[in-house]
């Protein structure tokens, strides 16, 4: 009896009472389990825990000391992952829940430039906008090397508007377009139905990258020292894809590009056919090689590729359609016989002329930022490489751009 009176009641059991719990349960005056980054009771009813905003703001003050000179890693809050702005992709563990991929912020940032700005510079046309900015990043991502065409334009882009970052990232798109040209190379000879688009993508976001690219006092667009431009092989290659492979590209993502084009072709060939038998420029300047020209064949490859010349100046001369620009200028790029551009590369007379008379539809472009100044570039140098004579010949050329010889 006296054993049974001793037996003391056992303690009432009480909740542990904290003042560190998240302010969301404080405000609801509930128990806050205090589990991180987020607690449960957050989590179900759907609001955001201020435990998320502690642990972002504690990665972003570690990030912030990322370049201090310490041997030590900067410290990382508990359940927050470090995000890599350097392409690091290594694997970082998040408290014991196990290792996840770290982000590559900067092409995420490259990306997001593209999507948002860059695609709305590549064409005035609304459909293809479109185009650019939905069609190629979707192919982008089914083909690592047309993303990284992607990415090495958009880099560009940004180091124009971001001067203060201009040597990381002319970096980031030498390194992406060296890059995704390697991998477009080795598919050159194995082009099928399934990798004839990106391919023929890639060769136009080179074209971009070309013309965007810093240029060099001696650059020459075309050619260069050890003959035809690179890049201009690999566009000028896509011609035996188009041939090769039209019923797919017209059917693909690239659709609105080649209809769209096939349209323009029309369009090219009706205003060819008004504008016959009149007099311009370029019939000047056929009869000013005819009449000079000592080489006989060599003048059969001028009067080529004044006739070429021609489908691009067709709009010069009259009110064009909107839209479609870039690809009604370089037709001529594309479609110029290579003799032409050997002739180039040996700075004859007459080739250079021609390429004067080009120089007035480049103008055209002039407003695009990965155009900006090349008109002009190339005349001055065209100018510098002609005799007293031939520069008469370009007289015209030199008003129509507004360039004035030094």
């Amino acid at each position: 009896m006296d054993s049974a009176m001793n037996i003391k009641p056992s303690a009432r059991k009480t909740h542990r009472k904290t003042r560190t719990g998240c302010r969301t349960c404080k405000s609801r005056k509930i128990k806050c389990d205090e589990q991180r980054p987020s607690c449960h009771n957050c989590i179900k009813h759907s609001v955001q825990c201020d435990f998320l905003v502690t642990a972002s703001n504690d990665s972003a003050g570690s990030l912030s000391h990322a370049d201090t000179p310490s041997n030590q890693s900067p410290h990382i809050s508990s359940g927050t992952p470090q995000f890599d702005q350097n392409g690091d992709s290594s694997m970082l563990d998040i408290g014991g829940e196990g290792l996840l991929p770290t982000l590559n912020l900067t092409d995420l940032e490259l990306l997001h430039n593209y999507v948002t700005t860059t695609a709305f510079t590549l064409h005035t046309d609304p459909a293809m906008k479109t185009m650019w900015r939905i069609n190629v990043p979707q192919l982008g991502f089914q083909n690592d090397f047309v993303m990284r065409g992607i990415l090495a334009l958009s880099a560009l882009h940004m180091a124009r508007y971001k001067p203060e970052k201009r040597d990381f990232y002319m970096s980031q798109a030498i390194t992406q377009h060296q890059a995704g040209l390697r991998m477009t190379t080795s598919l050159l000879s194995s082009i099928t139905k399934e990798n004839c688009s990106a391919i023929y993508l890639f060769s136009g976001l080179t074209l971009y990258f070309t013309l965007a690219s810093p240029r060099k006092p001696g650059d020459f667009l075309l050619v260069g020292e050890n003959g035809i431009a690179d890049w201009l092989y690999l566009v000028k290659g896509t011609n035996f894809i188009i041939e090769s492979s039209e019923e797919y590209l017209f059917s693909g993502p690239l659709g609105p590009m080649f209809i769209a084009g096939r349209r323009r072709t029309e369009i090219k060939e009706r205003m060819l056919q008004e504008n016959a038998g009149q007099d311009d420029p370029l019939t000047e300047l056929s009869l000013l090689i005819s009449e000079t020209s000592p080489d006989r064949q060599n003048l059969h490859i001028y009067m080529g590729a004044i006739h070429t010349l021609r489908k691009s100046f067709v709009f010069h001369y009259q009110q064009a359609p909107a839209g479609h620009e870039t690809a009604d200028i370089f037709f001529w790029v594309f479609r110029v016989p290579d003799e032409y551009l050997q002739l180039l590369k040996q700075h004859t007379q007459e080739s250079l002329a021609i390429f004067a008379y080009f120089c007035v539809v480049l103008k055209r472009l002039d407003g695009h930022w990965w155009m900006e100044g090349w008109s002009t570039h190339l005349m001055a140098k065209i100018w510098n490489l002609l005799d007293e004579e031939h520069r008469l010949w370009v007289r015209w050329p030199v008003e129509e751009i507004g360039w004035i010889p030094n």
